[in-house]
Parts: C-alpha cells; sequence; structure tokens
C-alpha cells in the first residue's frame, strides 16, 4: 500500500473520522486500544517473528520510491513522527519525542515546536532544528532531482528558525496550512545524511544497520529476500522496546501465511484477506485475529502516456464495461458483508463528507463501453479485440506478484474487459520492483494497488493528482484539479475544504483519472503469548506500538 502523503497499499489512503469495524476470530481478545497497552501481566524479552508479504525498497519513506507500507512498518520504530495516529483516527503529539507543538500566531501562520531536552540519535547527536530543517528543505519542491513523495504542506512553509541549542523550532507559514500536524512525519538525522553516499534520493537504500534512529528499535541485520531484523535499541531516550527483536520473515506468496503461523515459523501476520486465508487463521488454537475496515482503499491506475489511455474514451469505456460489483462479491465480500464499490477517492463511505461520484460506472454495461469505442474510431476485429490505426487494443495490468486477491481481480477484469473487445495481459512484478521502480517510473499500463493513509485526508490526496505529483505515477494533469486542491489545503473551514474536495472528485471522474474499486479491509492475526499487538488501520498500521509488544508473562 501507500500513507501523511497516502501511501500504496502494499500502502498509500487518508481519511477523517470513519467507523471502523472489527470482528474478532479465534482464541484470546484482540489487543490494542488507543494507548497500545493492556492490563496483561508481560515479560521483557524474546523475539516476534512477522511474515511480510513485501521487502522494503529502502528506507527514506519520503520518496516515491520507498512511500509503502512495507518500509513504514520498518521506519516507524526507526524515525518515530512528531504527531501519531491513533487506531481511533485520533492525531495525538508523539510526547515521547516532544515537549510540545504549538500554533502561538494566525497571521502569519507559526507553530512553535520543543524537542524534549534528551532526545538524541543513536549515534549520540542531538535531535535538533537542524533535522527538521533538512525535511523541510528536501521536501519542499526546491531541490531539483529529489525523489519526493509529497511536497503539501512542505511547499508552504516561509521560514523555519532553530534556537534554545535547537531544541526549538519555529516555522512560519507563507500560507494557512490547516493540516500542519502532518509534517515532520519521520525526522531523518541530518547529520548522517549530508555524509552518506547518495544523500537523499538513494543514501539510506544500503546498510541500515549504519542507520542512526530515535525511536525504540533499530535494524541489526538484513538478509536480502529472507529476513530483516529489528534490535532494540539500547540508547533510546523513551521507554525501551520490551522485545529484544522483532524478525520481518518475507513470504511474497500470501497463501503460505497461515501455514507459516501453524508451524510457529511466525507469528504475526498481515495480509491481504481472502476466504480461504481467514478460514485456515481462524481454525488454527492459541492465535487472535481481527478483520477491519479501515483508512484504505484499492483501485485501478491509468498510464497517461500510453497511446490507448490518453483517450479518455477508452478510460471511460474501461469504467463502463467493468463490473465492479462482481469483483466485490468474489473478492473481499466472502469474508465481510461491509464490502461494497466505492464511489469516491477522498473520502469513503460513512465519512461524514462521503458523496458517491462514480455510481454510473462500473457496472458492466458492455452496449455502453462498446459504443464509446466505436465513437473514438475504434473497429472490432475478427478476434472480438478493438483496433485503431492497425493497432490492438491491448493493456497490460500489473500488481505485485503472489498476491492471490489481487491476482484474482486481475483475472476478473481481464475477462470483463474482454467481453467489451480490450485485450488485457497480466503482466505482475515482486512488490520491491512493482513499487520501487515499475510505479515510480511509470512503467505499466493499468496498475492495481491501494492507498492506506490517515486523518488528512485532501491534503494527503494532493500528490496522488495534482500534475508532477510524487504519487501521481499515472502523469494525469489537470489544472482545474491542482486548483482545487491549492484551495482546499488552504481553507481553514472544514465544511468548505471538504466542499472542495468533493468537487475535486467530481472532476477526477470526469477526467476518469483512476478508477475506485472498494474500501478494503484489513487483517490481523497474532499468536497468543504476545502482548499489545493490534491493527491500527491508519498508515501506521500494526506496528505503531511496536515498543510496546511484549511475551505475556508466564
Amino acid at each position: 500500500m501507500r500513507q501523511q502523503r497516502r501511501r500504496p497499499l502494499r500502502l498509500a489512503v487518508t481519511f477523517l473520522a470513519f467507523a471502523l469495524v472489527t470482528a474478532a476470530c479465534g482464541g484470546g481478545g484482540g489487543g490494542g486500544g488507543d494507548s497500545g497497552s493492556s492490563s496483561t501481566a508481560i515479560q521483557d524479552g524474546g523475539t516476534l517473528s512477522y511474515a511480510a508479504d513485501q521487502e522494503p525498497t529502502g528506507f527514506n519513506n519520503n520518496t516515491s520510491k520507498d512511500n509503502g507500507t512495507s518500509v513504514l512498518n520498518v521506519v516507524i520504530n526507526m524515525f518515530p513522527p512528531v504527531y501519531r495516529l491513533h487506531p481511533d483516527y485520533s492525531v495525538q503529539l508523539n510526547k515521547d519525542l516532544m515537549d510540545s507543538a504549538t500554533q502561538t500566531s494566525e497571521d502569519p501562520q507559526t507553530i512553535v515546536y520543543k524537542i524534549k531536552q534528551n532526545a538524541a540519535w543513536s549515534d549520540g547527536t542531538p535531535v535538533s532544528a537542524d533535522d527538521f530543517e533538512y525535511l523541510w528543505r528536501n521536501l519542499n519542491g526546491s531541490v531539483k532531482g529529489n525523489d519526493v513523495a509529497s511536497t503539501t504542506g512542505y511547499d508552504q512553509i516561509e521560514s523555519m528558525e532553530g534556537s534554545d541549542n535547537g531544541k526549538t523550532v519555529t516555522v512560519v507559514f507563507k500560507e494557512p496550512f490547516t493540516d500542519w500536524k502532518s509534517l515532520f512525519y519521520g525526522l531523518l538525522p541530518a547529520r548522517y545524511m549530508a555524509e552518506v553516499p547518495g544523500g537523499w534520493n538513494t543514501g539510506l537504500d544500503k546498510s541500515p544497520e549504519r542507520i542512526p534512529v530515535n525511536g525504540p528499535y533499530r535494524v541489526s541485520a538484513w538478509e536480502q529476500g529472507q529476513s530483516l531484523t529489528l534490535a532494540r535499541n539500547d540508547k533510546y531516550f523513551g521507554p525501551k522496546a520490551h522485545l529484544d527483536s522483532i524478525v520481518f520473515r518475507f513470504l511474497p506468496e500470501s497463501t503460505t501465511q497461515p501455514a507459516a503461523l501453524q508451524n510457529d515459523e511466525v507469528d504475526l501476520i498481515y495480509p491481504q484477506p481472502q476466504l480461504d486465508l481467514v478460514q485456515q487463521v481462524k481454525a488454527l488454537p492459541d492465535v487472535t485475529s481481527e478483520l477491519n475496515i479501515g483508512l484504505s482503499f484499492e483501485h485501478l491506475d491509468f498510464n497517461f502516456k500510453n497511446e490507448h489511455l490518453a483517450d479518455p474514451a477508452v478510460r471511460k469505456a474501461i469504467a463502463t464495461g467493468l463490473n465492479i460489483p462482481e469483483i466485490v462479491n468474489r473478492t473481499v465480500k466472502q469474508f465481510t458483508d461491509k464490502a461494497q464499490p466505492l464511489g469516491n477517492r477522498i473520502w469513503l463511505p460513512g465519512q461524514r463528507y462521503y458523496q458517491d461520484h462514480f455510481g454510473q460506472y462500473g457496472k458492466g454495461d458492455t452496449a455502453g463501453a462498446t459504443a464509446l469505442l466505436d465513437q473514438a474510431g475504434y473497429a472490432k476485429g475478427a478476434n472480438g479485440i478493438y483496433t485503431k490505426d492497425g493497432r490492438p487494443l491491448s493493456l497490460r495490468i500489473s500488481t505485485t506478484a503472489g498476491n492471490q486477491l489481487r491476482e484474482t481481480q486481475e483475472q476478473l477484469i481481464q475477462a470483463q474487459l474482454k467481453q467489451i473487445g480490450v485485450d488485457i495481459k497480466i503482466v505482475n512484478a515482486d512488490s520491491t520492483k512493482f513499487f520501487g521502480e515499475w510505479l515510480p517510473q511509470g512503467n505499466f499500463d493499468i496498475a492495481n494497488f491501494g492507498w492506506v493513509g490517515n486523518p488528512f485526508a485532501i491534503s494527503s490526496s494532493q500528490d496522488i493528482y495534482r500534475t508532477g505529483g510524487g504519487g501521481n505515477y499515472g502523469a494525469y494533469e489537470s489544472g482545474k484539479v491542482d486548483d482545487l486542491f491549492a484551495k482546499a489545503v488552504r481553507e481553514v473551514d472544514e465544511a468548505r475544504s471538504a466542499e472542495l474536495g468533493n468537487q475535486i472528485d467530481q472532476q477526477l471522474t470526469a477526467d476518469m483519472a483512476t478508477i475506485p474499486l472498494y474500501a478494503k479491509p484489513t487483517y490481523l492475526a497474532v499468536r497468543d503469548r504476545f502482548a499489545n499487538v493490534g491493527d491500527n488501520a491508519t498508515q501506521e498500521g500494526p506496528f505503531w506500538n511496536s515498543g510496546l509488544w511484549a511475551q505475556k508473562a508466564a
């Protein structure tokens, strides 16, 4: 998936108050309230093994290449955010790192951050204004050649000043930015970044064991293709982690994860749920599972540089010919009756400002789809596939290999679009290649992935859809959408900002920029001998409180 920026659901989605639906299965109780802790007696030490279906592409979650959950699950333990996103979708100051963050002026908007005096990187360097400034200067769009997932908010900062030996940071905005709490989502060690070869773009791609951290865990080992180990950071200035280590075992074939759990090879899984997997895990003794509808949605991205997809008639024909209820019914609705087609890219069903702008599409209207292609000058060949100027209407659809649910979706989409004369070829890649290369390089025709996010619905969506945005992999361009986003992220009135957000989504549908499919379930299963492990359906995911994870006392 994706995240502050929405992050591809590997991750990236982002939303405001949305009713979380939880179904507990298996034995015991779920884990992880707002505090992320429980009254269960625990003991320090031990290792938890996690079945990771994707391997990190690097360790700078602020780049478009690394802007996904496979990276965030690791680095959120290394570089904790200034503000944390809790399972109830509240946004709370990280009091392990910060003393305070206060808006002291509205005109100009001024935020004063006070860093804890004892906050330091694991190499002994104090956490300071230098780290805030490094993130701002590299994310504000001023550094040519920087790979940036999102400039939103950072590009509205006028100045930044450190005082009190760097422990106070004063940030002044050029224009109001309502979602200022979304910024500085994981500071990077400025001193290290200035010295490491590759710097911002690639300096954190290799040797993560050497990277200074300011969180409860550090990377102690990384065997690419096999595993990554997080060890307790004994130099952490905050509460020490209870576990000695967390091992990420890379198991890209989601169908193998229940067996790994059953055989005691892993203790925690967080896969894309599917019916067989959910049923297998439910039958396991001494395992607790939970199924949530949270801040994720499944969608299709179009590559606007493709000769066929550059034509809006083709994009609308695909949207018209798809039967999204059938896709939902044959995938996610098999294990949750809460699943339904999605009609908005900014808001989810159940949110206050949700409006369905996509309902006229996705109903399997073969006649309507073929009429659009006929009118666009396409002609159907003897094999039933449309052509134009001698070139067949043949497109690739791509996702992460080994994800059974998405592979099923691809097969359904392939069959549905064949009915309207569009040839679909399934071409998948491992998650590292798909998210780290294919998407940011624009090497796809139609991409199937999800966005997972946070409580900042509009600001975190901006760089997915605005011209040149780090998450705008399909190179969609709309001056109207750009202008609406610019107004919405500066609007201090919530209702007016939400109205602008819905105008954005209406234009995205009019242009058929992407195809929303459905709000996405999350699924977590953990061995009962561990305490304080539970889902967080924001972009922070289950690792949001990993410092509190522990073995239950014998």
